[in-house]
């Protein structure tokens, strides 16, 4: 997408350094000096750090940087999100058994574990700030609006944990395998796709998804419906939207039983999607992510949507 994610970046008294992800135009505040940023994209360069070699003790409060920075410097993580073993929300459950320590938003654990930076969530804005009062430099993650935001984020990443040559090395295998997708899937008709889940809430533009159903070769319903980010929507919309293919979350935890529930309602059953039984469950690992593994979620979508095109077995 052509909006990219912006970076700010904020030194306080105490030697407190702040980096916050957002989606704005950033004030920078450093050692006093002030200047206004507008970039497309993180840009790395400019990104503060412990050392030139970058933070040597990292803990990840965030699902997403624990996918991240496990592929990235392992060596140089001191913890994971306790989100970090669950299958249905992380895509290294297996990876993270290699990190003994897991965190929440337990303020005194996270001083006690005395790291050069913590990478966390938006949603955990009451802790960021304990940690910031507490004279720890944070890394605020917030944005997950394109596939180009992820690329942003990973090098940022790189640059904060002096693995830039990693970075790049994970952004271009990723990006290989999104743009053989697309290369496959290329002037095949577009199904019309809606994510759907059970709540009712489904994903428009600028949304990572969004992303996602194009490059598998797909149509955003909920966009053509001039969704931005994530909205609810009645089963009324639902029908009226007619979508050829629906997509819903298949978790152990959430919606388990939605898919089958959504086949046999007969609010529905006019639907495009349910007469052709294009009704089809994602792992919800895939769709919650905001990392590399976003190259999977293509890949996954793109053989929902075109199974003609991918007929040798998912690696």
């Amino acid at each position: 997408m052509g909006v990219g994610a912006r970076i700010s970046r904020t030194a306080q008294a105490g030697g407190r350094q702040v980096i916050t992800v957002a989606v704005a135009v950033s004030m920078i505040l450093l050692g006093g000096a002030t200047w206004m940023a507008a970039r497309e994209g993180l840009d790395p360069a400019a990104v503060p750090v412990v050392s030139e070699r970058g933070a040597a003790r990292i803990l990840s409060v965030n699902v997403t940087s624990d996918e991240i920075l496990l592929a990235m410097a392992p060596e140089r993580l001191i913890g994971l999100s306790v989100v970090a073993d669950d299958p249905d929300s992380s895509n290294v459950a297996r990876e993270a058994a290699a990190i003994s320590t897991r965190v929440n938003g337990d303020i005194e654990r996270i001083l006690m574990l005395a790291p050069d930076l913590v990478v966390i969530g938006a949603h955990s804005a009451d802790v960021a700030r304990q940690a910031e009062g507490l004279g720890m430099r944070v890394f605020r993650i917030q944005g997950f609006e394109s596939i180009d935001w992820i690329r942003s984020l990973i090098r940022t990443l790189g640059t904060a944990a002096g693995a830039t040559e990693r970075a790049e090395q994970i952004v271009a295998e990723m990006t290989r395998r999104i743009d053989a997708v697309q290369a496959r899937v290329a002037g095949l008709a577009r199904p019309r796709v809606l994510l759907y889940s059970e709540s009712g809430w489904v994903g428009g533009s600028r949304t990572t998804l969004d992303d996602v159903i194009r490059a598998a070769g797909g149509m955003n319903v909920a966009a053509e419906l001039g969704i931005t980010g994530w909205r609810k929507v009645s089963p009324e919309q639902v029908v009226m939207a007619n979508p050829e293919v629906i997509l819903v979350r298949d978790a152990r935890r959430w919606e388990s039983g939605f898919r089958q529930a959504l086949l046999a309602d007969p609010v529905f059953q006019s639907v495009s999607a349910l007469r052709a039984r294009r009704v089809y469950g994602v792992p919800a690992r895939l769709l919650v992510t905001g990392s590399q593994h976003i190259a999977e979620t293509v890949e996954t979508v793109a053989r929902l949507l075109h199974p003609e095109q991918f007929t040798e077995p998912a690696s």
